[in-house]
């Protein structure tokens, strides 16, 4: 979680442009930390095989620590870890600011452009790779089929790097080469005119110093250079000519050797970004074998083609501007004329939505139905204009529009659906990739929803993440009672657990939060959905991190933070030390003993809300009470930062421990329980009311009222969650019948509600 020493940190370590900087430089032997709270598994497999030491959880308090913090344009300003770097005098870049300053100690050949900066820098280092050539290079996403990673360091003078125009850091970059591959307005939040993006380009330009390469049709005699920078053109009848066939082949001519190759791809921009990395790597490659470029594997996201058949055609592709898509609907019905195209499409950013809504209605209008995703805002706030509904109003009423949300089998299940040929496309740079691979896995013959759910988790968790399905659920309880889960995961990280909740969410699947299930009744049926437990080692940390404050994971026993507070010296924390739980569920519930309650220590808790954001928040920002804290049960809680009340002797500590634990083993059962099962009434405490009225004893099956504690039912061994059931219904009307007071169950019984359960209603009288 801290990293003493370490000379950077990258906050949204995730992101595409990120993650392959953040690798390069561990590659060249820098410490680099990376933070994400939604990094997905793939990359986290890069980066940590690059040596960055991933973090799924920093505080502000460790910020100062670092060196240089990196940050993402996506990532606000505002941040608390931006923020707390800034105060404490840590130098903060944006990530273009720091592959400027790299770039200016390198020999730095720049990819410029709207669209096609990442497939041409991938097409380059391909080309190089093939030729034996060594160069420095980073990307902007993953190579399709994982033959190369995203960025490589080399002792070579030369990197290759794509230059990003989004936030402005364009200006700090003066290449030995530039390439430009298109100028088409994009980015209105930056640019509210499409001259100011393309200042943004031409002031590159002339900020090159040696070579700029360009296609035909941005060439200008107007364009004033530095002295001495020449100009090469690519493309179509271009100094490094390269023409598409009617067979879909390249033909090249002028300064290559003529000569006919495969393309790589289909689509138009793949003829203009083929042409421009083999004019690039024509200047270092003496023996350029052209060929070479008709192996490269693509990049991720970019035309994937996820599932064919003999009737269907399934891709996923990253457009998000008006050309783009115009291209990929051209290449698509060229491919399969006959199919009907479906697109479902995912709009970037509401500030691009508002700007193009009109362009975007005018070229979907080509497929023939389009449905419309709600708008992926990349942190951006709603912009007037900018939502699905505006976008959905500027189509005229010839176009079919279908609004979808991303609701997962249920949503896509009319898609699927019918006899016609069809080709679907997903279209956006959004989140809707994983929408895409569950539609292909529907389009398969026999649909397995369980077997479609294994695969579709597979490649997104790490290994140490642990999937399984019937898993049995009373071994996992203290109460040793229940069946099993339909589905079950023990996530080995952050990554691993927002992985699982989005599959679980894209397969309609209901969601239940394990710990060690000391408060817990599984039902004899098992449970319908996904269990997730917090079992791994990540999950059960626990750091002092100064002097009166500890962190602590969801995961975490509440006995070994006693321990590790003993140790450090820090009291307040030895009311836990008999409570039979873990983290994750004293947050949710508030648990409490001897007086004292969990939110008592509580100074800040890291959780997923209702609408899975990640969370860090005081503990004034919730709503806690008796059993209950209303944030964190629509979510799930993550890990809390805990105040010590003072610093002590550990000795002092330990004793309080022991005679806390000398007095609970007085009071409480020995024999597996779910502790407390019945709520404290108002006025009253359960226990008394049980034993006033003579209720210890009273047993159904295997299950008992405790003999040492009345508000304890006890498993003497083979009881089933209906004996539990039937007992907990029993005593509620002993304890109605003779005092009037309606005892409410505390243990949380596992996807169903007890008053569906218990079947009666109760309603309390007015007591004299």
């Amino acid at each position: 979680m801290s990293q003493p020493g370490a000379k950077y940190l990258f906050i949204g370590v995730g992101g595409m442009g990120m993650a392959p900087l953040s690798g390069w430089l561990a590659q060249s032997g820098e410490t680099v930390l990376g933070y994400d709270d939604n990094l997905q598994e793939p990359v986290r497999r890069f980066l940590e095989s690059s040596g960055v030491q991933v973090k799924d959880f920093v505080f502000p308090e460790t910020v100062a620590q670092c060196g240089t913090v990196v940050y993402s344009s996506a990532v606000a300003a505002q941040h608390p870890l931006i923020q707390a770097a800034k105060a404490a005098g840590v130098t903060c870049l944006r990530r273009g600011e720091l592959l400027a300053q790299i770039a200016a100690s390198k020999r730095f050949v720049a990819i410029a452009g709207s669209h096609g900066k990442t497939t041409t820098t991938g097409m380059v280092a391909h080309l190089l790779k093939r030729h034996g050539v060594s160069a420095n290079y980073i990307l902007g996403g993953l190579f399709s089929d994982g033959s190369l990673p995203p960025s490589v360091y080399s002792d070579s003078p030369w990197l290759i790097a794509e230059v990003d125009e989004s936030d402005g850091t364009i200006e700090g970059f003066r290449p030995e080469s530039s390439v430009l591959l298109n100028i088409d307005w994009d980015h209105a939040d930056r640019y509210t005119e499409a001259s100011h993006s393309e200042a943004a380009f031409f002031g590159l330009l002339t900020r090159t110093q040696s070579k700029v390469f360009l296609p035909m049709e941005l060439k200008q005699s107007s364009l004033q250079l530095a002295e001495g920078v020449t100009v090469s053109t690519y493309g179509e009848g271009a100094d490094y000519a390269v023409g598409l066939r009617d067979d879909g082949r390249l033909e090249l001519g002028a300064a290559f050797q003529e000569q006919v190759i495969e393309a790589p791809a289909v689509g138009r921009f793949n003829q203009t970004n083929g042409a421009a990395a083999l004019a690039v790597c024509a200047q270092w490659i003496e023996c350029l074998d052209p060929e070479a470029l008709s192996s490269f594997p693509g990049i991720d996201r970019r035309q994937s083609v996820l599932f064919q058949d003999a009737s269907s055609l399934v891709v996923e592709d990253y457009a998000h501007h008006p050309t783009e898509i115009r291209a990929l609907i051209e290449c698509l019905r060229s491919l399969q004329p006959e199919h009907q195209l479906t697109v479902v499409f995912q709009a970037h950013r509401y500030s691009r939505t508002k700007q193009f809504k009109e362009a975007f209605a005018q070229v979907l209008a080509g497929a023939d139905r389009v449905c419309l995703l709600p708008v992926y805002s990349a942190h951006e706030a709603v912009v007037e204009g900018g939502r699905t509904e505006d976008l959905q109003a500027a189509f005229s009423s010839q176009v079919e529009t279908i609004r979808m949300d991303l609701a997962g089998v249920s949503a896509l299940r009319d898609l699927v659906a019918g006899d016609a040929q069809r080709t679907v496309a997903f279209v956006g740079a959004g989140d809707l990739e994983h929408f895409a691979e569950l539609y292909a896995s529907m389009c398969a013959e026999a649909f397995d929803p369980k077997a479609a759910w294994f695969r579709f988790v597979a490649d997104q968790v790490s290994p140490d993440c642990r999937l399984s399905e019937s898993e049995p659920l009373a071994n996992k309880t203290t109460l040793r009672v229940g069946g099993s889960a339909y589905l079950y995961a023990e996530p080995a990280n952050l990554s691993d657990l927002r992985a699982l909740i989005r599959a679980a969410d894209l397969f309609d699947l209901p969601v239940f939060y394990l710990g060690r299930g000391s408060n817990l009744l599984v039902p004899d049926e098992g449970f319908p959905g996904l269990v997730i437990r917090f079992h791994a080692k990540d999950w059960r940390q626990v750091e002092v991190l100064d002097d009166s404050r500890i962190w602590v994971a969801a995961g975490a026993r509440l006995k070994e933070i006693c321990g590790q507070a003993a140790k450090a010296g820090l009291s307040g924390f030895e009311f836990l030390e008999g409570i039979p739980g873990s983290v994750g569920g004293a947050l949710r519930m508030n648990a409490g003993a001897m007086g004292s309650w969990m939110f008592d220590v509580v100074e800040r808790v890291q959780y997923l809300d209702a609408d899975g954001r990640y969370q860090d928040l005081p503990k004034e920002a919730f709503h806690f009470g008796y059993r209950k804290v209303e944030e964190i049960s629509r979510g799930v809680a993550l890990g809390a930062i805990l105040r010590s009340a003072c610093v002590e002797d550990e000795d002092s500590i330990r004793n309080r421990m022991v005679d806390y634990s000398n007095s609970r083993k007085a009071s409480q059962p020995r024999d597996p329980s779910a502790g407390c099962i019945f709520k404290n009434p108002e006025g009253n405490f359960a226990g008394k009311l049980i034993d006033e009225h003579g209720v210890k004893g009273m047993q159904v099956g295997a299950a008992e009222v405790s003999g040492v504690h009345g508000n304890f039912i006890v498993n003497r061994g083979g009881a089933t969650a209906a004996d539990v059931i039937e007992l907990v219904r029993q005593v509620r009307r002993v304890i109605f019948e003779k005092s009037g007071y309606t005892l409410e169950p505390e243990v949380l019984l596992m996807g169903k509600a007890w008053e569906d359960v218990l079947n009666e209603s109760v309603s309390t009288p007015e007591l004299s």
